[in-house]
């Protein structure tokens, strides 16, 4: 079984199964949309184009996983994925976000806290910076979620690997009652600026 990518055909992994057929939204379900939301612009390519986006979340839901996908963004872009994420509320506190995010542009580099970077759980747990490539170029990216453990490899390195028992703080958990989650959808979070998506595929843990 192969699944289509832009640009090559990708081997399956054992046990991952592709959440995008490379053609179609099947599978996904658009909230909250902005103008064209997300649409196919090439086969392979799920496309949030700049005056598009909204919440795009998978029709089932997941607890513990490994969720493996590919972005680009143009310069300057910022998106997220939501993880154990209801349908309803803002993904990054009713769920987790992950955080997607060109943070070397100037409108971010040295404007956001530490917890805003790439890779970061959102407002949360600050990622290890350094690691992106540059805008307009694939990176890989892979979600572990694993009861309380959430581990985040982007470009094959170790960026967040984090127990959300550890995070104790009242205000922190009332802001955030998705740190506390089991289970939910897992969404592309568009805000506005082209991001792409491909070779997306997820493997359910135990």
């Amino acid at each position: 079984m192969f699944l289509l990518g832009a640009c090559a055909l990708y081997p399956a992994e054992d046990g991952f199964t592709p959440l995008f057929d490379g053609k179609s939204l099947k599978g996904w379900q658009l909230i909250k949309p902005s103008g064209p939301g997300y649409v196919i612009k090439e086969p392979g390519i799920l496309h949030c184009p700049a005056d598009g986006g909204g919440n795009l979340f998978s029709e089932k839901q997941y607890g513990n996983f490994i969720f493996r996908f590919e972005y680009r963004m143009e310069p300057g872009g910022n998106n997220g994925v939501g993880i154990r994420s209801p349908l309803v509320g803002d993904a990054a506190y009713q769920g987790m976000e992950i955080q997607l995010l060109d943070d070397q542009h100037a409108k971010y580099k040295g404007r956001i806290k530490p917890e805003q970077h790439t890779g970061s759980i959102y407002d949360v747990i600050p990622a290890r910076t350094g690691f992106a490539k540059p805008a307009g170029e694939w990176n890989e990216e892979e979600i572990t979620a694993k009861g309380s453990r959430i581990t985040i490899k982007l470009n094959g390195v170790i960026i967040v690997d984090a127990d959300l028992n550890n995070v104790q703080e009242a205000a922190t958990l009332k802001r955030h009652p998705g740190l506390r989650r089991k289970d939910g959808h897992i969404g592309f979070l568009g805000h506005g600026t082209m991001v792409e998506f491909r070779n997306i595929r997820i493997k359910t843990l135990p």
